[in-house]
This record gives C-alpha cells, sequence and structure tokens, in this order.
C-alpha cells in the first residue's frame, strides 16, 4: 500500500473509532493496528459486550461512511470472531 493510501484508510479508521466511542455503548474496545508499516498490513481489534451490540455496529451511518472513505483503495480483509479469555 503507498504512502497516500496508507493515510487515507488510516484517517477513515480514526474517524471510525472516533465515532464508535461516541456511539456504541456496547463496544469496549476499538484499536487499530498496523502490523507492518510498509506493507499496511493491520487489523482492527474490537470488542463487544455481546453479538447484539456487534450486529448493531454495521447499522450505524459510520460504517458505511468509513467504507465510503476508503472505496478506492485496495484493501483485503479477513473476519474473525473471537472469545475475550479472562
Amino acid at each position: 500500500m503507498n504512502r497516500k493510501d496508507l493515510e487515507t484508510f488510516l484517517n477513515a479508521a480514526r474517524r471510525e473509532r472516533a465515532a464508535v466511542h461516541a456511539n456504541e455503548p456496547g463496544c469496549l474496545r476499538f484499536d487499530i493496528v498496523l502490523f507492518d508499516e510498509k506493507d499496511g498490513i493491520g487489523a482492527f481489534i474490537e470488542t463487544y459486550s455481546d453479538q447484539a451490540a456487534a450486529d448493531e455496529h454495521r447499522q450505524f451511518p459510520h460504517f458505511d461512511e468509513f467504507f465510503d472513505a476508503i472505496k478506492d483503495i485496495n484493501v483485503n480483509w479477513t473476519a474473525r470472531l473471537g472469545t475475550v479469555v479472562d
């Protein structure tokens, strides 16, 4: 991923994180993790209070706004579900 695309992506991701924190009390954690800046490899680590909160996340306007903001960037997604272990 070139530097311009990475900055576009990170700016959109930061706006998404701020919107999630402001509007989704069921989201307990939303982290943006960049593993390899050169290649633009990273992850979102999202933790929700329950499945309903996770499902609701996709209904907020900011969810679509994030994807609209990055539509011209080549991004590959792999979603994985997990369980928080105490």
